[in-house]
């Protein structure tokens, strides 16, 4: 009876092992992609969010001057009328609670979102899960009637990130 030799024994596991070590390789690569992708999704949404807020802040604003013939600045609530000021620091929004955070001098790096138990992010901590994902609002005045709003989400996660979501918003009031 004829058997392997040991070198034949051995070019064989050899190709059997590169024949599972690549698909397994290109698995990976695959499922960190996915990963990325799927994070760069949820920080484009949560910079949206970002943006939609300063332009509901604007709405309400229009309406309020409206209905009450007040006299509200267009950016009331992010601007230093009330001792928030987007304008000078970057601040930290929360849509769900209707809250602006003004970050100072310190970064706002330091404030992560946290998902909720129905899954909606926050700046709430009590009872919710951290997330890897920060949010920053910035606005940068470019006349007395517009205003560029820059919306900046940072994560980490295999490397650094970050969605910057720019518009120049007008006061149409």
């Amino acid at each position: 009876m004829k058997g392997f030799t040991l070198v034949e024994t051995l070019i064989a596991i050899a190709i059997l092992t590169l024949a599972i070590v690549g698909p397994f390789t290109v698995v990976q690569g695959v499922l960190q992609s996915s990963y990325i992708a799927r994070d760069q999704l949820i920080a484009a949404a949560l910079a949206q969010e970002g943006m939609e807020y300063v332009r509901s802040v604007r709405d309400s604003n229009f309406i309020f001057n409206t209905h009450t013939a007040g006299s509200r600045p267009w950016l009331y609530g992010l601007d230093s009328s009330t001792g928030i000021d987007c304008y000078t620091n970057a601040c930290v929004i929360d849509p769900g609670q209707q809250t602006v955070i003004d970050c100072g001098n310190t970064s706002c790096a330091a404030r992560p979102l946290y998902l909720s138990g129905t899954n909606l992010y926050t700046q709430t901590s009590a009872g919710n899960t951290q997330t890897r994902f920060t949010r920053q609002v910035r606005l940068t005045s470019i006349s007395a009637t517009e205003t560029l709003v820059t919306v900046t989400v940072s994560w980490t996660g295999h490397g650094s990130y970050s969605v910057v979501l720019k518009e120049n918003l007008r006061n149409w009031l």
